[in-house]
């Protein structure tokens, strides 16, 4: 077999595709999404050295994906009405193309042309004093909004940004935000005055376990045996209606 290299890789998507039919994953229920992504990250690396056919795309990407991954016969075998299917967007920066990238990329991934609903999740400033940058959210809620208005996205949603943030966006929005998420590791408590907004607006209150950071630098190191820069990280979650759901 081919034993082939990242080394001379700059621009790459890899795309691990269902984690759930991969074993060592499985097998380690009490793993957090952080060492998820990093385990399916080197399995799929692993398989590519190993041989895997590297997948060029026209816009000078390289995509890296897994040998016997089943994520489209999986969604493939029930009509797109039956399923439910969002994604969210762990996103480095306000850049609008790479929002759009990261959108499209998870359409032709799971062969689909549209999803239920999309949440962004900006990487966590450092310093604790550090305000949401409202102006960047908005940035990027524009181009959510140019896929909401083409019938390809149906409700948006942020995760981790603060009340005040939120009521901002909320007011600003010609798409308003239909879900938050709050990370109850950060967040003990969910302030009574959010849970009311979100009621009265009918608004989906939500909690995750993602990691502030989902794939921090040294991960990234470890893995491809060099810095490089994170530009988004995607996790697409499909439910079977009617009979619960599963994360691919």
């Amino acid at each position: 077999m081919a034993n082939h290299s990242l080394e001379n890789i700059e621009n790459v998507i890899v795309n691990t595709g269902n984690i759930l039919s991969i074993d060592d994953i499985t097998k380690k229920p009490n793993t957090n999404p952080t060492e998820e992504l990093v385990e399916a990250i080197n399995i799929t690396i692993k398989e590519f050295k190993s041989g895997s056919v590297l997948d060029p795309q026209p816009d000078h990407l390289c995509v890296i994906n897994r040998t016997n991954d089943d994520i489209i016969s999986k969604v493939h075998e029930h009509e797109l009405s039956e399923l439910k299917i969002g994604f969210k967007i762990f996103l480095s920066n306000d850049n609008q193309y790479l929002v759009q990238e990261a959108i499209e990329k998870a359409f032709l991934t799971i062969k689909v042309s549209s999803v239920d609903d999309v949440v962004i999740s900006f990487k966590q400033k450092q310093a604790e004093d550090k305000k949401d940058d409202l102006y960047q959210i908005q940035k990027v809620w524009k181009i959510l909004e140019s896929f909401v208005e083409n019938g390809k996205i149906k409700q948006l949603g942020i995760a981790d940004v603060e009340e005040s943030t939120f009521r901002a966006l909320y007011e600003w929005a010609a798409v308003k935000p239909s879900i938050i998420q709050i990370n109850l590791a950060t967040c003990c408590v969910v302030p009574p005055t959010l849970q009311a907004f979100c009621k009265e607006n009918d608004l989906k209150l939500l909690t995750h376990s993602d990691n502030n950071d989902i794939l921090p630098a040294e991960s990234i190191i470890d893995i491809f045996g060099r810095p490089l820069l994170l530009n988004w990280a995607l996790r697409f979650v499909i439910h079977v209606k009617c009979r619960g759901g599963s994360d691919y």
